[in-house]
């Protein structure tokens, strides 16, 4: 059962990371402009046309797109990205380089969203419309919906800017990590402090709940059994599916504080048109997005083990109750 599972993941997710890779393709290969210009520098200094050509044999630009294709695919098969057009390394070891302040913020992220999210979740179920029910909601009604890249700026003037009590820009320190990660975190906090509160409601009400007390067990026994496992199993299937637009957060997020992350090399790339960094990084949060969902599907089960006989698709028999009440 489990190698039957685990071998329709593999193959899920290597259909999911070459039709990423096609479309990837075809989009840089659409895009108006000569490569060339880009790698020579041309318009910039006198460049003979023997030497655009050499240029153009070298990266292969002359041959047939299907050709290109194949030769692309073949690389990513060995982790072959290409060269950068800026740099002449390899994308690779260009994305390694660029990746250690984009995984920090986003790893800080998450615990961020887990520590405040799950108990203010709780509290608010356990004091249903009371004062502190109240203001948890509408705090996070307005809060769900600002942007990361608003807050980072509203931030970044009062604490940076103002105050000048944490620094505007750069990584390398604690201290820089404060207000991207708050940044990045807040809208976040919200949504999962919603879910989470409607999870423990409908728990509450359960039959399971409901079956567990009439057996007289203590209500800490329910509460860690019957109620909190069960509630985190949406939390963490949704947490698992939210990786790619907390990855895509991140690229506006340190454009906004200057962070030299994957983010802002992407950016940086793009007004380049720097095609190879370009799909090496489209390809790898790709990669990032489709591992964090099996991660995500086996935490899953950790915490649930009868998840693994449902036939629905993750979270569809959980979420269905849960999620009209996020919305309310």
């Amino acid at each position: 059962m489990q190698i039957k599972r685990f071998v329709r993941a593999f193959v899920k997710m290597i259909i999911i990371l070459w039709v990423l890779s096609t479309i990837t393709f075809i989009l840089m290969k659409s895009t108006p402009g000569d490569p060339v210009n880009q790698i020579l520098h041309v318009g910039e200094s006198n460049i003979s046309q023997s030497t655009i050509e050499a240029t153009r044999a070298q990266y292969g630009l002359n041959d047939a797109w299907f050709v290109q294709y194949f030769r692309w695919i073949g690389q990513i098969v060995q982790f072959d990205f290409g060269t950068s057009y800026q740099t002449g390394r390899p994308v690779l070891q260009e994305i390694v380089f660029y990746a250690p302040p984009t995984i920090t913020i986003a790893f800080f992220t998450i615990i961020m969203v887990m520590v405040t999210a799950l108990p203010l979740g709780v509290v608010a179920r356990r004091h249903p419309n009371g004062k502190l029910d109240r203001i948890i909601r509408a705090v996070t009604s307005v809060t769900v919906s600002i942007p990361s890249f608003f807050l980072g700026i509203i931030l970044l003037h009062i604490f940076a800017l103002h105050f000048k009590i944490l620094p505007v820009s750069g990584f390398g320190s604690p201290a820089q990590l404060v207000l991207p990660v708050i940044a990045m975190s807040i809208g976040m906090s919200a949504y999962y402090v919603r879910l989470m509160r409607a999870n423990v409601m409908d728990l509450y009400r359960s039959r399971e709940v409901t079956a567990s007390r009439l057996r007289g067990l203590s209500e800490r026994y329910i509460f860690m059994t019957d109620i909190l496992k069960p509630a985190l199993v949406p939390v963490v299937t949704i947490l698992g599916l939210s990786i790619g637009s907390l990855i895509g957060g991140t690229v506006v997020i340190e454009n906004v504080f200057g962070i030299p992350g994957i983010g802002r090399f992407l950016v940086d790339s793009i007004r380049a048109r720097d095609y190879p960094v370009i799909q090496g990084i489209v390809l790898m949060l790709g990669i990032i997005v489709v591992l964090s969902n099996l991660m995500s599907d086996t935490i899953v089960l950790f915490l649930d083990p009868k998840q693994r006989y449902l036939k629905t698709d993750k979270g569809d028999a959980h979420m269905s109750t849960s999620t009209y009440e996020v919305s309310q």
